[in-house]
């Protein structure tokens, strides 16, 4: 059984007499381990660990996603299943890649990674869940957004981009299929599979073709070795000139003439898109590596100056608990400790499973706690409905 499976010993005193579960946590795990309901749920594959599984939401190569409900916070999660005996080894090294890039990103646009639980056939990777959809369906549904739109999804890419280029991590497959739709206006960066963490610093050179081929930055297609962040840069580019016209910017009906229409260059932009937009989007979109904006240069570019900051300037968020001193905690972990207490997870709990990060269904509820305080401060408000007038009938009576 996974470290993460194992049950904790609250089933008998020093006596040697059942104990009776006295917090909601304890309940939990008891249940896992003891309820008939549960046990058989598990074994239908309708629950793992401390979700229920509901209905599937996507579909991959290698796995499938489904939405879950957290027992202990009712929180919705999205659960990737991988099933452990069809993993290639190619596989198996893109799968440990996506965990430790997760693992080292914490940013408010990025798709969360509470929990890795592991079962003797599969692997479950728990996630926060957006559930708006992917960006993609919402382009192919609708059509173009318009300009202030396209922006404020567009600087919140930038500003997880930034967050995972600053900790020499290229995520190398950007496109609007790993760009998530969260509530008011929130967007979330996921799917980390092709990502991978530089070892000698941001000019380390990459070898491997990584990613969907629209997206494909020129020097990918030349068989040589590039620079991982100018790759992010160009697909950041392709897609803000999906989200602004509708339509892909090299379209061919192949592989080859992609390749192609992507070497030669040649782009066609629509006259409807305003000028400081057409400007930055050839400035990103340029042949040459060394050549194309930065994630800083594309902030500063006219077409963002009006574009809303806060996604932006945002703290950093904290990977692990910090429960070492009352002086040190910020009011949001005061406030998710206290609700983690609550559940009958103590701050020891904590400290004690800290080490496990991921593989800890302790350290995976604070973590969701957590995240749904710090989602929900960053949050705009929800505006009042207006107000309709009565009418002088009304009134009389």
């Amino acid at each position: 059984m996974p470290d993460n499976l194992v049950r904790p010993e609250l089933d008998v005193n020093v006596d040697g007499a059942t104990q009776v579960p006295s917090t909601l946590y304890e309940k939990c795990i008891h249940n896992l381990h003891h309820d008939h309901k549960w046990q058989q749920e598990t074994s239908l594959g309708k629950r793992v660990g401390l979700y229920r599984l509901q209905g599937e939401v996507g579909r991959g190569n290698f796995s499938y996603v489904k939405m879950a409900i957290h027992e202990l916070t009712k929180e919705r999660v999205a659960i990737k299943v991988l099933d452990k005996a069809k993993l290639t080894a190619k596989a198996r090294r893109m799968l440990t890649r996506e965990i430790a890039s997760m693992e080292r990103v914490h940013h408010p646009n990025i798709i969360r990674l509470y929990e890795v639980v592991e079962t003797y056939s599969k692997l479950h990777l728990v996630m926060e869940f957006a559930n708006g959809g992917e960006l993609f369906n919402k382009l192919t549904t609708e059509g173009k957004l318009g300009e202030p739109e396209a922006k404020a999804i567009f600087i919140q890419l930038l500003s997880a981009v930034k967050h995972i280029h600053e900790r020499n991590i290229i995520h190398r497959d950007i496109k609007a299929e790993n760009v998530f739709l969260g509530p008011r206006g929130v967007v979330k960066l996921g799917d980390f599979g092709f990502s991978t963490q530089l070892t000698s610093g941001s000019r380390e050179l990459l070898h491997t073709f990584c990613g969907s081929p629209p997206y494909a930055a020129p020097e990918l297609f030349q068989d040589a070795s590039y620079e991982g962040g100018p790759v992010d840069i160009w697909a950041l580019g392709v897609l803000m000139f999906f989200m602004t016209t509708g339509h892909m910017p090299f379209p061919a009906d192949s592989i080859a003439g992609l390749k192609r229409s992507i070497l030669l260059g040649v782009i066609t932009i629509p006259p409807h898109l305003s000028s400081p937009c057409r400007v930055l989007v050839r400035a990103i979109l340029r042949q040459t590596p060394k050549d194309r904006l930065t994630v800083d240069q594309i902030m500063e570019s006219e077409w963002m100056k009006d574009a809303t900051r806060s996604q932006v300037e945002c703290e950093p968020w904290s990977m692990l608990p910090t429960v070492n001193t009352e002086q040190s905690l910020s009011e949001i972990e005061r406030t998710g400790l206290e609700r983690l207490s609550a559940m009958g997870i103590s701050a020891e709990m904590l400290r004690e499973q800290t080490h496990q990060g991921a593989r800890s269904p302790v350290i995976a509820t604070y973590r969701i706690v957590i995240h749904r305080l710090q989602n929900n401060a960053l949050l705009p408000p929800i505006a009042p409905p207006p107000r309709v007038p009565k009418s002088r009938t009304c009134v009389l009576l």
